[in-house]
């Protein structure tokens, strides 16, 4: 009986470790400090991230992690899958291609695959009670609901192209693109006023 009890003990303090310690690990790696870490290639998406709402760019300075977004929300073994699978595809798509060949604007297309409807509610839980004062966003978020369910559904990000990432197409264009010269108006320290 003795043993039964031991091996029962282990066995809760084992459960323990692995749910409450893989569980802290889901969400320790969820933001765009872990994120970049390994994945350079994503700087501009970072960059991006930092200038918008989403990013901390807002009056009470607060910040929605990566996952937020780019993970369901509907339920925790879909969050954990998805999570899973994401950070698979990752590291494959690290070890086999070239992030500078990477066509990113091409790439933005697909952003319905990549944000998760269920991320925007479950922040905005309200944004379909339709109560704006702007009637085209009422408008707007009634076809998202009525559609939710729908085959040929809309999605947040069929509206809210740049969601999250503010300027992200400059950015990303001007990696292939950079801008010639010095825009600034000031001329500089050697170079005399006109």
């Amino acid at each position: 009986m003795k043993k039964i009890f031991i091996k029962f003990c282990l066995f809760c303090v084992f459960a323990f470790v692995i749910f409450f310690g893989g569980n802290a690990l889901i969400h320790s790696t969820g933001d765009d400090k872990f994120c970049t870490l390994c994945h350079e290639w994503m700087d501009p998406m970072v960059q991006a991230y930092h200038g918008d709402k989403h990013g901390g760019a807002n009056r009470k300075g607060i910040k929605v992690k990566c996952v937020d977004c780019h993970l369901p929300h509907d339920s925790y073994i879909s969050y954990v899958f998805q999570k899973g699978l994401n950070g698979f595809n990752e590291v494959t798509h690290m070890m086999f291609n070239d992030a500078d060949k990477m066509d990113w604007q091409a790439h933005r297309q697909n952003r319905t695959k990549f944000v998760y409807d269920s991320g925007c509610i479950s922040c905005h839980e309200r944004i379909l009670d339709v109560n704006s004062t702007n009637a085209n966003i009422n408008d707007m978020h009634k076809i998202y609901a009525d559609f939710k369910d729908k085959k040929d559904k809309l999605s947040c990000v069929s509206c809210h192209k740049t969601v999250g990432h503010k300027n992200l197409g400059k950015i990303l264009y001007e990696i292939k693109n950079p801008p010639v010269g010095n825009w600034d108006d000031e001329p500089k320290k050697d170079e005399p006023k006109k």
